[in-house]
């Protein structure tokens, strides 16, 4: 197959493989209400709102939607105008509408683990700094899962937006070239380390 379904999170449900997040139904849509199409990521550019005669398309985890009845937000001057036309998943999660309009989720996860700083850190043994670090990145993983799952049912579930087809992509496209870096408001927004508790 050239695409991936965007009913079962494939690539990001991989990534979380190993913390245990419960197997839950990702998108309750499961039938289109018309005969599906396939666009690639080029193709879908073109439905961005800037042509009124055509509707507008946005992707959330390759699955394409018409948010044509959300013009005054999708659309050309709307407050998430940056969306339409896109596969916006990295967006939608970490809110950075000018850097993130991406469907590469790699690294996504960064942006839930806590900031470190040297006097906090020397508060923990290496044996516990190893254990919490593993901990904090299992979190992340589940909040990452959470986030964008959060956007995939929103968009599934919406009366007024209509599931349209996938976007087309080649085998493997999820892991070729440089990952993403984190955008700067979500890096900013990440907690600090707290100091460990201190047994009495």
């Amino acid at each position: 197959m050239l695409f991936r379904s965007a009913t079962q999170l494939s690539y990001w449900q991989a990534m979380l493989v190993s913390t245990q997040v419960p197997n839950e139904s990702i998108d309750t849509k499961t039938t289109f209400q018309a005969t599906p199409i396939q666009l690639t990521d080029a193709e879908l550019g073109q439905y961005d709102g800037s042509d009124p005669t055509k509707p507008i398309y946005l992707a959330v985890n390759g699955t394409i939607y018409d948010v044509t009845d959300g013009r005054r937000f999708y659309g050309p001057g709307g407050s998430y105008h940056q969306l339409g036309g896109a596969d916006c998943s990295r967006a939608l999660v970490t809110t950075c509408f000018n850097s993130d309009i991406s469907p590469d989720l790699r690294g996504i996860e960064k942006m839930f683990l806590p900031k470190s700083t040297p006097q906090v850190d020397e508060q923990y043994t290496m044996e516990e700094m190893a254990a919490l670090q593993e901990e904090e990145l299992k979190i992340a993983k589940e909040k990452a899962y959470k986030a964008l799952k959060h956007w995939v049912d929103f968009f599934a579930n919406h009366k007024k937006y209509v599931k349209v087809g996938t976007v087309k992509r080649e085998k493997g496209w999820e892991t070729k070239g440089e990952a993403p870096t984190l955008c700067q408001n979500a890096n900013n927004a990440r907690p600090f380390r707290k100091a460990p508790v201190k047994k009495t």
